[in-house]
Order: C-alpha cells, then sequence, then structure tokens
C-alpha cells in the first residue's frame, strides 16, 4: 500500500489573496501597527511625557487634552489597536474570524476617546474611514474561510 500522506493534491490551487484586501491589509499593518506602538511608547512613559510637555515653549493644546485621556486610555488604544493588528493578520491569511476581530477593535476604537477624554471632538471623517476600510473587508468575506 502506498503512503499517500506528503503528497498534494495537484487540482487543488491554494487561494489567492484579492488585491484589494491585500493594500487593505498591508494599509491596517502600517496604521494599527504605528498607533499600537505609539499608545504603547506614551503609555510607558507617561509621566515623563507630561513633564515634557509642561515645559516647552509652546503649548500643544491637543497633546494636552490626549494626555487627559490618562494612562489607561493610553493602554486601551495599545490593546485595542493591537486586536486589529491581529485581526489584518488572520485575514492577510484569510481567515474569517480576522473580519471580527478587526471589525470589533475598529469599533471601540472609535469610542474610546470618547469615553475617556470628554471634551474630545467626534470626528466623522474616522467614522468614514473606518466605515470604508470594514466595507472592503466584508467585500472579500468571500475569499475567506
Amino acid at each position: 500500500m502506498e503512503n499517500n500522506e506528503g503528497i498534494r493534491n495537484p487540482e487543488r490551487k491554494p487561494a489567492l489573496r484579492p488585491q484589494l484586501l491585500t493594500v487593505l491589509c498591508i494599509l491596517t499593518f502600517i496604521g494599527s501597527g504605528l498607533t499600537g506602538f505609539s499608545y504603547l511608547f506614551i503609555y510607558l512613559s507617561y509621566d515623563q511625557m507630561g513633564e515634557i510637555v509642561d515645559q516647552l515653549s509652546f503649548k500643544l493644546p491637543e497633546f494636552d487634552m490626549m494626555l487627559s485621556g490618562g494612562k489607561r486610555f493610553f493602554l486601551s488604544g495599545f490593546i485595542l489597536n493591537t486586536l486589529s493588528l491581529i485581526g489584518a493578520v488572520n485575514m492577510w491569511r484569510l481567515r474569517k474570524v480576522g473580519f471580527h476581530f478587526y471589525t470589533g477593535s475598529q469599533i471601540f476604537i472609535l469610542i474610546l476617546p470618547l469615553v475617556f477624554i470628554p471634551a474630545f471632538p467626534f470626528s466623522v471623517l474616522s467614522v468614514l474611514v473606518t466605515i470604508a476600510f470594514i466595507a472592503g473587508y466584508a467585500v472579500n468575506l468571500k475569499n475567506m474561510n
């Protein structure tokens, strides 16, 4: 009897990742990766960041507003961006579970500043970009397992 375990099925072709999915994943790797790294850096150096901002001769009201969210804001942002990145990696590998990780984390990323920073202005542009990415990924769900 022949051992066929190591032989591949020549009729079965590996699934190809659509170009749109590839572009969306790369953009998510860049966006969520850099944002997550930034949030982690600020979380780890939160006290020093406050001192640096206080010592500046010019004021950065946006940065002051972000720092008003506290350390938990930056830790939460890091965790959510990491989940978004995990979702993109899974979708890169054509796994549907990645879509759910990505979508959930992106929704919470939109809500996060509203919870931690009362004066944070609502960003319609952020909502539209998030919807566009989720829609782009949703179109590609049929290509995922």
